[in-house]
């Protein structure tokens, strides 16, 4: 796998085994919707709520964000280590649990990422991006497309946040989300 745009684009990235990476046009048309939406990516913060392949964060890296990532496996968070120095980058990786983490009040960002294995619930998810998302941020919640309703009926159930934009690839869906 490959890092498709900015610093780092082109190189090589190792993927551990037993996660479902984020495929390249899928990863390319999140980070050009974020850069129609917010230019620049300097000086902004990105939190990936579950690492899995890492491969969002590094894509983040490259692109100029600031980036945390959460993780509970050891040896995904060792191939994302392992990523980074080859790149000679930096992020903040968290092992812990994104869902039970205890972030500070005031601690906000600009992009929320959450590629959650498939089977999970977005509620907590949804109400993470409502408490720590920057007013202008957005949330990326990629979903199994079958799973859209249930999360858009948990969004209209919360008046703070709205879907901005959707965008549908085979049996994945990308619901970008904002603060209303």
């Amino acid at each position: 796998m490959h890092l498709t745009g900015g610093q780092y684009k082109g190189r090589k990235i190792i993927t551990p085994k037993g996660v479902r990476p984020t495929l390249s046009n899928v990863r390319e048309s999140v980070f050009n919707v974020l850069y129609s939406y917010m230019g620049d990516f300097s000086e902004k913060k990105f939190l990936d709520l579950f690492l899995g392949s890492g491969i969002m964060t590094l894509e983040a890296v490259s692109r100029g964000f600031f980036a945390t990532c959460f993780e509970i496996n050891q040896d995904v968070i060792k191939t994302a280590k392992q990523n980074l120095s080859n790149l000679g980058a930096q992020a903040k990786i968290m092992r812990a649990d994104s869902l039970k983490f205890r972030f500070g009040d005031e601690e906000k960002f600009d992009v929320i990422y959450a590629d959650p294995p498939w089977h999970y619930s977005y509620e907590n998810i949804i109400l993470l991006c409502q408490k720590h998302l920057f007013k202008d941020g957005l949330a990326i919640l990629e979903c199994e497309k079958k799973k859209k309703p249930d999360i858009l009926r948990e969004l209209e159930s919360q008046k703070s946040l709205e879907l901005f934009k959707e965008k549908n690839y085979g049996r994945c869906c990308l619901l970008f989300i904002r603060l209303s």
